[in-house]
């Protein structure tokens, strides 16, 4: 009996103590309520504190990881290039030359070109463009005629200046245009060997009147030759967005997008410039 009343007493005793432990608090001082709270720079920041903000060789702020090296640029930090010029710096026109020079060299087709731009912040320019074109053009060793009469053509679109902040004497483009044409055209004279079964027969095809619109890519540049007079070479590439449903074949030559056996064509611009504001050398910020 005594043992069991010593071993009784053991446990009473072990559970005491364990309670007691499990009862006992840590105290917490509280912080006096005119010291202010200490928040951590990731709270403050929103970053951790081994991240900083540095520039890059273009001007754009990038977040740098001093632990890691691991560079990331912040979209929010991240300014836009700075412009130089103001909204509407400068009005252009201008005469496209490139069809009556190479009609000189023997070439059938194309007429002459006009064209306006507002140049903003010279950077963006919305263009239009007005011409006249026409074809009477027989093959070499040709069967036929294409004849197309004196139509005109419209062009609306606008130049992507990439060198916006530099001197308006110079620049360097790429261009989207959408142009669209109502002509007729027609071929005579079309020749169809019968040798063997006798005399040539020769016809007209009836003359047919397209609608027909495109659209063109274009990328050149325009240099200043005198003052407030440029000089302007570009080439194109265009495709025919939609046309009219004909009956005797397609047009070859469409006014204002050339021949539809090739995809490229060429300008070459004479225009004056009329700048808005008194224009004064670009000064570009070295930390932009």
């Amino acid at each position: 009996m005594n043992a069991i009343r010593c071993i009784l007493i053991s446990l009473f005793v072990l559970t005491s103590l364990v309670m007691s432990a499990q009862r006992r608090i840590t105290p917490v001082e509280v912080p006096d309520k005119d010291t202010p709270a200490v928040v951590t720079d990731t709270v403050s920041t929103g970053k951790p504190a081994s991240v900083v903000e540095m520039t890059d060789m273009s001007g754009h702020t990038v977040l740098v990881d001093t632990i890691s090296g691991v560079e990331y640029r912040d979209t929010i930090l991240t300014q836009a290039p700075k412009l130089v010029y103001p909204r509407f710096e400068s009005v252009s026109i201008g005469v496209n030359v490139w069809d009556p020079l190479m009609r000189c060299f023997g070439q059938k087709y194309g007429l002459i070109g006009f064209w306006g731009e507002l140049s903003i912040h010279n950077w963006i320019k919305p263009v239009v463009e007005i011409g006249l074109g026409q074809a009477d053009m027989t093959p070499d060793n040709g069967n036929y005629t294409y004849k197309s009469s004196v139509a005109p053509y419209f062009k609306i679109g606008l130049n992507y200046n990439f060198l916006y902040n530099s001197d308006p004497a110079y620049s360097v483009y790429a261009g989207l245009r959408y142009g669209i044409s109502n002509f007729s055209f027609e071929a005579t004279d079309v020749t169809l060997d019968q040798s063997y079964w006798g005399d040539d027969v020769t016809f007209n095809v009836p003359s047919q009147r397209a609608t027909v619109g495109y659209i063109e890519a274009a990328i050149g540049l325009k240099v200043m030759i005198f003052k407030n007079i440029y000089l302007g070479w570009d080439v194109r590439m265009h495709t025919i967005a939609h046309k009219s449903n004909l009956i005797y074949g397609e047009p070859w030559y469409i006014p204002g997008y050339g021949t539809r056996t090739s995809s490229f064509s060429a300008s070459l611009s004479v225009s004056y410039t009329l700048p808005l504001h008194k224009r004064v050398p670009a000064v570009i910020d070295a930390e932009q």
